[in-house]
């Protein structure tokens, strides 16, 4: 059986890979943000605790300015790590997306190769069972 929309077939296969390789990127740029947005949060409650223990007793004005100011860049860093974690959320999103339709396209052409390849097998069946009737009949004229 030759599926005469073969190449169709193999490109959005092809393109479908391609999309599930891009969503898997995609996931792992996520992932790697998360990690990061991770080791903020940590670092900025570390980072407090120390500020606060330095508060207790004798206060020196340059740790706690250099701690507000280091506290600070933390939280400026985490915001901005968050609105990059929601722009990397729409672009995993996108190309989730993305796979989802290539993966409907691909198979619309499975099924259509598994109709053609059915219908042929009973034209196949069809063939054969009108050969055997004419022997049957042939053989039934004869006798």
């Amino acid at each position: 059986m030759s599926f005469k929309f073969q190449p169709i077939l193999n490109l959005r296969k092809h393109h479908e890979d391609q999309c599930r390789t891009r969503f898997k990127e995609e996931q792992e740029k996520l992932w790697r943000i998360d990690e990061e947005l991770n080791r903020l949060q940590a670092l900025k409650k570390q980072r407090e605790a120390e500020t606060e223990q330095l508060s207790v007793g004798v206060l020196s004005l340059e740790h706690l300015l250099s701690g507000s100011r280091y506290l600070a860049y933390l939280r400026r860093k985490q915001k901005e790590t968050t609105a990059r974690r929601a722009r990397q959320a729409e672009e995993v999103e996108k190309a989730r997306l993305s796979l989802v339709q290539a993966r409907k396209e691909t198979k619309i052409m499975e099924k259509l190769k598994e109709k053609m390849a059915q219908k042929e097998v009973e034209e196949r069946l069809r063939q054969e069972q009108k050969t055997l009737d004419e022997i049957a009949i042939s053989q039934i004229y004869r006798n």
